[in-house]
């Protein structure tokens, strides 16, 4: 057991040490207050205060974690060996930075309570964050900070086992907000884009909607059950979120009375797991989320707990605490739609820490590195192959790397046969992974 002694426990302290000692390190932690019991204890432990005790192994607090509300908090950016460090601490201190203070800043998505400028669906917008200002966003920092603070912690105590019990994954994330390209559209959509076919010349895609419209051929999107054999076969998770909503504005949408888009959810949901994608409007009229919650679970007799967020998160401070009240415990939102990276600079998943209640909540973030609106911005080589470098980087055995992809990444359609091969191959390298 590792003893940690503070002057005084907060909400703030029991959270991140929790979530960095015993989540991420995967170590058994008890903090006291005691200068007594911390003195007396034999076995391995480390001071977090302003200033040491003695000549224990000592971590500096820069005081983040002792304060409560919502202030705004100087951010200071250094340069260390191999990566950017704020809250910077004293000499004698154990690391060149307060950690623990930087860790929480970071994963409560702090700066997002704070003023900020809004892209143009009133989001929280990347270029906005400390981590593109200071070029860190494609880094999970806090987990390359983690990993060197376990070695601090291994040199100093030989009886401390560190040794992790699990491997790193990949986790395919498969967002549904138009189950057909083809099928079940409005007439005016349909009209919209038989004549894009023929402005674009692409007669080839005309006689597929064709096909497809009169039940000749199956509609490309359609390969839901290829996806759920090939990923079991490759024994890799999926987790599916279809959008089901009564309130959509965007005429590419397929209504939730239509009965074949109902038995196509149905049917999936007797194979793998079926969760809400909770739709933007949705979140702008926060008491409809719990309206497509049971509509969902009414239709697949299922209480499905996991949520995604359609088109990312609108308001942090308003729509989480939603979803706790709706007892939903797992979300999958936590990432940028427009741009590839950490947006809690971390892979492994964290429990959401109510800011405005400083309270730690059951709701449980799952981060997103990248989605398919990202991937489609270079070529199908390009992508994977990025894909394959931010898995690579990766510095904790436990972390998961989750991305999310579209209907349209399996289809067969011409223009897309590249992408198809390309998802495939990367999900075949990892096989039993």
């Amino acid at each position: 057991m590792l003893l940690v002694y503070t002057p005084k426990t907060t909400p703030r302290i029991s959270y991140i040490f929790k979530h960095i000692l015993v989540i991420m390190l995967e170590l058994e932690i008890k903090i006291t207050n005691s200068v007594e019991d911390f003195v007396a204890h034999n076995g391995p432990k480390f001071s977090y205060s302003s200033q040491s005790l003695g000549k224990e192994l000592f971590f500096y607090s820069s005081g983040l974690l002792i304060n409560q509300g919502i202030q705004d908090v100087s951010i200071e950016i250094l340069d260390s060996c191999n990566y950017p460090i704020f809250f910077k601490t004293s000499k004698n201190s154990a690391m060149q930075f307060d950690i623990f203070a930087a860790s929480f800043y970071l994963i409560s998505r702090y700066e997002e309570y704070l003023p900020h400028l809004k892209d143009s669906k009133g989001r929280f917008h990347y270029k906005e964050s400390i981590a593109f200002k200071n070029n860190f966003l494609e880094k999970p920092i806090i987990d390359l900070w983690v990993f060197d603070l376990r070695e601090v912690l291994k040199n100093k105590f030989d009886s401390l086992i560190i040794k992790p019990s699990s491997n790193k994954k990949i986790l395919p994330i498969l967002e549904i907000l138009s189950p057909y390209l083809f099928l079940h559209k409005s007439f005016l959509f349909s009209i919209l884009q038989f004549l894009n076919g023929i402005l674009s010349l692409n007669f080839k895609m005309i006689l597929n909607q064709v096909y497809v419209l009169l039940r000749i051929s199956k509609d490309p999107y359609l390969e839901y059950d290829f996806l759920i054999n090939k990923l079991k076969t490759n024994k890799l998770n999926l987790i599916s979120f279809f959008r089901y909503t009564q309130n959509s504005f965007d005429i590419d949408s397929v209504s939730i009375f239509n009965s074949s888009y109902n038995l196509l959810i149905k049917n999936i949901s007797d194979k793998i797991p079926v969760n809400l994608l909770i739709s933007f409007y949705a979140q702008k009229k926060l008491k409809s989320i719990k309206f497509e919650m049971n509509s969902l679970r009414n239709l697949i007799y299922r209480n499905s707990q996991k949520t995604r967020l359609s088109q990312g998160i609108l308001s942090l401070s308003e729509t989480y605490p939603v979803l706790v009240q709706n007892e939903v415990l797992e979300d999958y939102s936590m990432g940028y739609i427009d741009a590839a990276g950490y947006r809690a600079s971390t892979s492994i998943p964290f429990f959401y820490y109510d800011l405005m209640n400083e309270s730690q909540t059951r709701l449980k973030i799952n981060p997103v590195v990248i989605t398919e609106i990202v991937l489609r911005k270079f070529s199908s080589e390009q992508a994977f192959n990025m894909i394959r470098e931010y898995y690579l980087a990766l510095p904790l055995e436990n972390s998961i790397f989750a991305f999310a992809f579209t209907s349209r990444m399996l289809s067969k359609t011409n223009e897309n046969l590249s992408w198809r091969s390309s998802f495939l191959k990367y999900i075949s390298e990892h096989e039993a992974s």
